[in-house]
């Protein structure tokens, strides 16, 4: 019984061993980061603009608002000082709203009634006593 019990323990000691000299598995590193993709509004109408990037105008309630994106469609703050837009119904005389600086986006001041169907002829300006910088004619929605 004692050779067999000797054996028992030298397998034991030789498996020991063997496990220390295994190396450890190596720490979970964290994967590269992914570069995040940006994407535009859902909402609204995203225009390109002539020098790249790209403007989302949207009428929330009763507002006209117009936010701005670069190249890669990330939300940037505007390079215009304010804005003027005109819109006309299908059966009403069209209306005018300035836009002006409100954070990170041009906002109207004037009520936008709905139905939110309508042409809109938007002019943005870099600063104030100057001609229109950027002008889009587009229908809304």
């Amino acid at each position: 019984m004692k050779p067999l019990l000797t054996a028992l323990c030298f397998a034991l000691a030789a498996f020991t061993a063997l496990a220390a000299e295994k190396p450890a598995p190596a720490s979970k590193s964290k994967p590269p980061a992914k570069e995040k993709v940006y994407e535009l509004p859902k909402t609204g109408l995203n225009q390109p603009r002539p020098k790249g990037g790209w403007i989302n105008v949207e009428a929330v309630g009763t507002r006209l608002v117009v936010k701005f994106y670069d190249k890669e469609k990330k939300s940037v703050a505007p390079d215009v000082v304010r804005g003027f837009a005109q819109f006309r119904y299908s059966s009403k005389n069209p209306e005018r709203a300035a836009l002006n600086l409100q954070g990170e986006t041009l906002a109207s001041t004037a009520t936008v009634r709905p139905p939110h169907n309508f042409l809109v002829m938007l002019s943005l300006f870099t600063r104030e006593g100057a001609g229109p910088t950027e002008t889009y004619n587009f229908k809304y929605p």
